[in-house]
């Protein structure tokens, strides 16, 4: 996948597996941005298809608020074995990020003086979930946002993050997934950095 330079995503397959259950996304609008992040339940082929379908539904609904692409990507997982998800929207015009999480991705906002943990939803995209209101926060140049699956390790993650000024957000990606991600379940790993 082709990323901006404020972007980096990369993931890898569970071990013995050749398709990854975990999917990312970010598009470019003209007045806002939309950052996603996708794993499907366990691993193997059918996880891989309900993440794509994911960002496949989304890539449709660019247009909605975060409920209305929720609302959309359960009713099309409806019939595959569901997804966790992330989605993060950020407003161009005023620098809002509006983020929203169903299930286990973990997303981390990293700025100069703090981190914050974004995102609360409880259940599964495709099988029901609980819909939490969405996490809104106001971003200044150099925030950097990291989206990742429970196939890396949280705790060692932050640290990371916190050394990782002068990384570009793919060497950051990777530099996570390759030292933190763990080898037993799909892995991915998706960082913005607001310029």
């Amino acid at each position: 996948m082709q990323m901006a330079l404020n972007t980096g995503y990369v993931a890898r397959p569970c071990k013995g597996e050749t398709l990854c259950g975990d999917a990312g996304s970010v598009w470019h609008l003209p007045t806002r941005r939309v950052l996603a992040l996708a794993d499907g339940l366990g691993h193997g082929p059918q996880a891989h298809q309900a993440a794509m379908m994911a960002m496949a539904c989304l890539a449709e609904n660019l247009h909605l608020d975060c409920a209305g692409m929720f609302a959309a990507c359960n009713e099309k997982l409806r019939n595959t074995r569901g997804a966790v998800l992330a989605v993060g929207v950020i407003d161009l015009s005023n620098k809002l990020l509006t983020l929203a999480s169903i299930g286990n991705i973990r997303c981390k906002l990293l700025t100069r003086t703090r981190e914050s943990r974004l995102g609360t939803g409880r259940g599964i995209v495709g099988a029901g979930f609980k819909w939490s209101p969405p996490d809104q926060v106001q971003l200044t140049e150099g925030d950097t946002l990291v989206m990742f699956s429970d196939g890396v390790a949280e705790d060692v993650c932050v640290r990371a993050c916190h050394v990782s000024a002068t990384l570009t957000p793919q060497q950051l990606a990777q530099a996570v997934l390759s030292q933190w991600g763990r080898t037993d379940d799909d892995a991915s790993v998706l960082v913005y950095r607001h310029e």
